[in-house]
């Protein structure tokens, strides 16, 4: 499957915060139609802290992933799990403060283009969306919260789940020091069709805004970067408080087996005969002989039958005639 892509776009706002803890890769301004790698990463840990880590694990694993030529979801699985380990090493390192500090950490989405589809990949509440012109929201991950594990198990409902004061706790960060590293959640994606948006974005970016207000402005006729210059200023007039960070791409084409097509057109296949081997020609004349055999005895049954059948009736017939032939002579 080869995915065709427009050129990533993005942006990294402060909001009401006073630094930027998210970072992206590749970083502003660097991403193009070719790049297969696509990351949001939302820091946590205060100033020196969510900044670090978040820039620390985005260049670890987009700088392990990104040069690697194309390949299957499996295998791109395999690369991020050791480019996330080796995350967490860099972190480890990083990490200086005291045992009772806070500590630092970062939420992770990643999207990668493969050879079977689009890998999707995430930590924490940061999110990535599929988009289809006409259907809306066809696909997103499921945050990993608190308010997410108490929908789930029919604690809150989704009424309660709006006024819920602790909407910003996670359950999965990449942290260092942890004695169970947090794992990604996966899904591959090979529903895509042109026109699908891509969208990867931290919390910030749906602090104010829910699913109907990014189809609504993210599935206009406008250019893409037109669209986002709307997000961007949509977040700004509902007063975001949090840094608020994206990423979006369109398919421009996908090619390849299995591929949906809107109107597939008819195509004339050419059948070519199959070269016949000796084999094959002596279990045909095996089978045309055993078929004649199996006609012969049909017949012959046939015709046993028909001849008992004639003498039958003759053995019958015969007193009625001789009575008969008695009575003339009478």
């Amino acid at each position: 499957m080869n995915i065709r892509i427009s050129k990533p776009l993005c942006f990294a706002e402060l909001g009401k915060k006073e630094n930027q803890e998210d970072s992206l890769f590749p970083r502003e301004g660097k991403a193009t139609a070719e790049s297969r790698i696509l990351m949001v990463c939302d820091g946590m840990g205060g100033h020196e802290h969510g900044e670090v880590a978040s820039r620390c694990v985005a260049d670890t694993i987009g700088q392990a992933l990104s040069p690697l030529p194309p390949c299957s979801s499996g295998e791109m699985r395999r690369h991020f799990e050791a480019a996330l380990a080796a995350a967490y090493q860099a972190l480890d390192q990083l990490d200086t403060t005291p045992a009772t500090a806070r500590k630092m950490g970062t939420t992770l989405t990643l999207l990668a283009r493969c050879t079977d589809g689009i890998l999707v990949a995430h930590i924490g509440d940061s999110r990535v969306y599929q988009l289809r012109p006409g259907e809306g929201v066809v696909f997103q991950t499921h945050d990993h919260s608190l308010l997410n594990d108490l929908l789930a198990s029919g604690e809150l409902d989704e009424k309660e789940a709006r006024n819920f004061n602790q909407k910003n706790v996670i359950t999965r960060a990449v942290m260092p020091h942890q004695e169970y590293p947090s794992k990604a959640s996966y899904k591959v994606i090979t529903d895509i069709r042109k026109g699908d948006l891509f969208f990867l974005c931290c919390d910030g970016i749906v602090e104010q805004l829910d699913n109907s207000d990014l189809t609504a402005i993210l599935l206009t006729n406008e250019p893409l970067q037109h669209r986002l210059g709307m997000l961007k200023k949509e977040c700004a007039r509902r007063e975001t408080r949090d840094n608020h960070s994206c990423y979006a791409v369109e398919v421009e084409a996908v090619e390849g087996v299995g591929v949906r097509e809107e109107h597939p057109a008819a195509t004339t296949v050419e059948v070519q005969p199959r070269p016949s081997s000796p084999l094959r020609r002596w279990l045909w004349w095996l089978i045309a002989g055993v078929a004649v055999l199996l006609a012969l005895v049909v017949w012959k049954s046939k015709s046993s039958g028909s001849a008992n059948h004639e003498e039958k009736q003759k053995v019958e017939q015969a007193p009625a005639v001789q009575g008969t032939i008695q009575r003339n002579k009478n």
